[in-house]
């Protein structure tokens, strides 16, 4: 990655360090096209396949998602390209290596063809994803969306050892877990139907800092955990302000999700650019009801009795309020529920039946900050 003024991760690199970066990232690709040869001539075959050509995308961040979902049914076929190893570097490397497969040697009739953005009519070997998420003119479509979706490469590796957490005794009331670097986070602008403007990350987390301060307990490494005491601080904020990169966290992935399976309510805050966050699903799998400003943006849409809404500081400091002295049977109740949206409406088994049931070859998907270009 080089540098670049406009992007927080990079703005600050010396020429020194972007040489580096540079040469880093030569070295790899170098590799992932070692891969890519060695794959040429060792690789599986399947009944189906989802060719993604060059994979000439820009960054196809749902990716990651429909891999899982179909790899178990679908082999990803391809052309040779240096594109390609954009593709190898999302779904990582033994992936690649178990379910993708040369077009060289495939039957183009057994092929359905991936697509972005494709304008203009589709015949039935062809797929489109259509990133246009937040169009209000596919609300009264019967197009397919593919679900909004966790951190993207937990999908690679550690997606099944995730679901193992969801019956996880709960011990903390609420929970946030994740950055709050400032320029990532307080630049986001959004705002709602009446012209109001929402709050963001930053704006979110500092006013419940501010007044539930003698109820929070902060959590700087999760051996953190042995000293908490969920009647005195029922509130757990694992924050990191200097947080760029993934790999510079406080926790790990899988220690951020053993958390919130740990946790009766998660804060659910935006992302940089745009209102939906991973963490809302994240915590719909693990069964952690999400207090949040931006759920009904999610599809397919979930029941309003399944999680408590904010939109200002007032709401917030109600739904705050709700969620310590809400009644446990209640709690349950609202957990079953978001159990059973997760396994029939968003997880990669229900959008893999659903994709093979669909009436329609364009889908509609989020991919992050392109879905905003559309608006």
């Amino acid at each position: 990655m080089a540098h670049d003024n406009k992007n927080p991760r990079t703005k600050r690199y010396s020429k020194i360090k972007t040489a580096l970066v540079n040469v880093e990232l030569f070295l790899k690709k170098s590799f992932y096209f070692c891969v890519v040869l060695i794959n040429f001539f060792c690789h599986s075959r399947n009944k189906k396949y989802l060719d993604i050509g060059k994979y000439k995308v820009n960054d196809a961040r749902f990716i990651n998602y429909l891999f899982y979902s179909l790899k178990e049914n679908y082999n990803f076929s391809y052309d040779i390209s240096l594109d390609l190893l954009n593709f190898i570097k999302k779904i990582g490397l033994i992936n690649f290596m178990k379910y993708s497969t040369p077009n060289f040697f495939i039957k183009k009739n057994k092929k359905i063809k991936f697509l972005i953005n494709h304008q203009g009519s589709l015949n039935e070997n062809q797929i489109n994803f259509n990133t246009n998420y937040f169009s209000k003119k596919n609300i009264s479509s019967n197009l397919l969306y593919l679900p909004y979706y966790i951190y993207p490469r937990s999908y690679n590796k550690i997606y099944p050892k995730i679901g193992k957490l969801k019956n996880n005794i709960k011990t903390i009331k609420i929970l946030f877990s994740g950055s709050t670097n400032f320029d990532v986070y307080s630049k986001f602008y959004w705002f709602d139907k009446y012209g109001k403007k929402w709050l963001n990350r930053i704006e979110i987390i500092n006013f419940v800092k501010k007044h539930f301060k003698e109820k929070i307990f902060i959590l700087k490494k999760f051996s953190d955990l042995k000293n908490f005491n969920s009647e005195k601080t029922p509130i757990i904020f694992s924050v990191n302000e200097n947080l760029i990169k993934k790999t510079k966290t406080n926790l790990t992935n899988f220690q951020h999700y053993n958390l919130i399976s740990k946790s009766d309510f998660f804060l659910t805050v935006p992302g940089g650019d745009m209102p939906l966050c991973h963490h809302f699903i994240e915590a719909i799998k693990l069964k952690s009801i999400p207090i949040s400003q931006y759920a009904d943006l999610h599809k397919p849409n979930l029941d309003n009795d399944c999680y408590l809404k904010f939109s200002d500081y007032d709401s917030l400091e109600y739904s705050i309020h709700e969620a310590l002295n809400m009644d446990s049977n209640l709690i349950k109740i609202k957990q079953d529920k978001l159990e059973e949206y997760y396994n029939n409406k968003i997880s990669p088994e229900i959008f893999y039946k659903n994709f093979e049931a669909r009436s329609s070859n364009e889908i509609i998907a989020c991919n992050d900050v392109e879905s905003l270009n559309w608006l």
